[in-house]
């Protein structure tokens, strides 16, 4: 076992990220692409200082080429140091960092969140269909958010494609969906990751984004995930740690369009 990492929590998450998606021809990064192939996203790296920025630049080029918005998520481990700035020099947009954070999936963690409270009344349904993800929709654009049409259709087409690879759950409140978050399962993997909870500003500090947390790690439990992770932004992390999330590394998405 590593000695920096005596509970083989960055191992496991490192061992899913190998495992996501496609290796690259020349070994150095691992690609996940969207079903539309518009976005792609570097997933893992292990380049060395020789060849970092030829890898950089290719995959930059690669992405003109083919026309589609690139992702590459760096994390706080990666090597060789100073991939933020080799990136940000290629002309790789940094966003915001973010912690990873991973929670042992047992009865007792679980039942933390289930127990945590909250105030009125609310719904909580594991969507499956077009309704559901309009719902989504409509959090998403009270929230200001871009591009709301392109990520529903691809929602869509996960959900049609790989049924069982993403969960979306959606909280209504008075029948109105005020919250959401989704749970993706890698097919093979120990993992479960949580994404995407937004809550509308209306409908804040009722516990509802707990409530989705629970929701979604109930279902990994159910279908016998180890551990669940999430990549967290400081408005999310004081309820995640608080009921038991360990943060294991950092990450940071740099994004480059052509």
């Amino acid at each position: 076992m590593n000695t920096s990492d005596p509970t083989g929590l960055l191992a496991r998450l490192d061992e899913e990220r190998r495992a996501s998606g496609t290796p690259a021809p020349h070994g150095a990064v691992v690609r996940e692409t969207s079903p539309d192939g518009t976005e792609c996203r570097i997933v893992y790296a292990r380049c060395t200082a020789e060849n970092a920025d030829a890898v950089i630049r290719a995959e930059a080029g690669r992405a003109r080429a083919r026309g589609y918005g690139l992702e590459w998520k760096l994390y706080g481990h990666d090597v060789p140091a100073g991939m933020a700035d080799r990136l940000r020099a290629a002309g790789f947009a940094p966003g915001d960092v973010e912690k990873v954070l991973m929670l042992p999936l047992s009865g007792s963690k679980v039942a933390a969140f289930a127990a945590a409270p909250g105030d009125g009344a609310y719904e909580i349904r594991h969507v499956r269909d077009a309704r559901g993800l309009d719902d989504v929709a409509e959090i998403s654009r009270d929230l200001g958010r871009r591009d709301v049409a392109a990520e529903r259709r691809q929602l869509g087409r996960m959900l049609r494609d790989a049924p069982g690879a993403m969960s979306v759950h959606v909280a209504y409140v008075d029948g109105v969906p005020a919250a959401c978050g989704r749970v993706h399962f890698r097919p093979g993997g120990v993992l479960a990751e949580l994404a995407g909870g937004r809550t509308r500003p209306a409908y804040r500090k009722r516990g509802l984004f707990t409530a989705l947390v629970a929701a979604r790690l109930r279902e990994a439990c159910a279908r016998g995930r180890a551990h669940a992770c999430v990549d967290a932004l400081p408005t999310s992390e004081p309820t995640l740690v608080k009921h038991g999330f360990t943060c294991v590394a950092t990450t940071q998405p740099f994004v480059y369009e052509p």
